[in-house]
């Protein structure tokens, strides 16, 4: 294993060593809190232009598996951990995380990019400059960069347009809850799943849509006011309700404030709690930007830990939006805040 250094573009520069080919890559510097779901994190289309670093410290301790994945190939630029055990267990383990990457960086008729592997790294150190810094960009790779490097290299790095991968799943329910068009910006096998869950069939005909869905998206895809143009588009035709990054995505196509928070939220265990009353919900998150309530732009969720606003709705526009995938009960609300039921 070779030396390889993850260097910021405040300076800061971090070591460890190369799993995968040492090779280089650049993108946001992130963080993902959760004990389980490295595979998942990886495969995510959300997490294209990202360079995740894991707070738990084993990565790659239980395999990986074709099941899991979010995607047909690895997504994040790179992945950063403490240790990457030297052996994997699990029952439904198919192959080795780092044969899981290598393959998908060999397969030319892949949209896999080659994601970058490397282990002992400080993450406690990387997790606490980033709490006191914020997320930031950064370049992985086999040499020691100073910030005005990193920032010569990030200043050409481009990321292609996502090309959807996954398919909307049937619901399974006679009369379904309502009828969506899916826009989709990087939505995940789980976030079609949960749609079919809910009681949403996404398999239907534009036309014969109830409702527009916009799905998770990468960070970057944010700012993209083309993107942004094409939601617009659907808001006063029909209802529009976004998720994840969509959520934020559709709040602008309204017209609403946003704002990016330091470092986001990555991770499960997330607490929120709905304006409305009743039981908190325990939720999943990967966003890097959440939306400023004012005027008719009214917060429904909110954040348990920091109070930032978790979810919108503008009933004159019929938009809505939330930050996570909302429990069956919670989606109701929201289809009832729009208008649908």
């Amino acid at each position: 294993m070779k030396p390889i250094f993850c260097c910021l573009e405040d300076g800061a520069v971090f070591e460890g060593r190369s799993v995968t080919e040492a090779l280089e890559c650049g993108g946001l510097l992130s963080f993902y809190t959760g004990v389980v779901g490295y595979q998942e994190v990886i495969t995510d289309p959300a997490n294209i232009g990202k360079i995740v670093v894991y707070t738990y410290p084993l990565i790659g301790n239980y395999g990986a598996n074709f099941a899991d994945a979010e995607s047909a190939s690895p997504k994040a630029a790179g992945i950063l951990a403490k240790e990457y055990p030297p052996y994997y267990s699990n029952f439904r383990a198919e192959m080795s995380l780092k044969d899981f990457l290598d393959r998908a960086g060999t397969d030319n008729s892949s949209l896999a990019v080659r994601t970058v592997l490397g282990h002992c790294f400080d993450t406690r150190s990387m997790l606490l400059h980033m709490r006191d810094r914020g997320e930031m960009r950064a370049v992985v790779g086999p040499e020691k960069l100073d910030a005005a490097a990193v920032k010569d290299r990030l200043a050409h790095l481009e990321f292609p347009d996502y090309v959807p991968e996954n398919a909307p799943i049937a619901c399974a329910l006679a009369t379904p809850v309502a009828k969506a068009e899916v826009i989709d910006f990087g939505a995940s096998k789980t976030f079609y799943k949960h749609l079919a869950d809910v009681g949403i069939d996404a398999t239907c005909k534009a036309e014969a849509a109830d409702i527009v869905i916009v799905s998770d998206a990468p960070y970057y895809v944010v700012e993209d006011q083309a993107k942004i143009d094409l939601v617009k588009a659907h808001i006063g035709k029909k209802p529009v309700i976004g998720f994840g990054h969509g959520c934020v995505i559709v709040a602008k196509a309204c017209g609403a404030k946003v704002e990016r928070l330091p470092f986001g939220d990555h991770g499960i265990n997330i607490p929120v709690k709905f304006a409305g009353g009743g039981r908190n919900e325990i939720t999943v998150q990967n966003h890097n930007y959440v939306v400023a309530p004012e005027a008719e732009i009214k917060g429904i969720f909110f954040n348990l830990h920091d109070g930032t606003c978790e979810g919108f709705v503008c009933p004159p526009l019929k938009t809505a939006g939330t930050n996570f995938l909302p429990n069956k009960t919670w989606f109701e609300s929201i289809l009832r805040e729009v208008g649908v039921v």
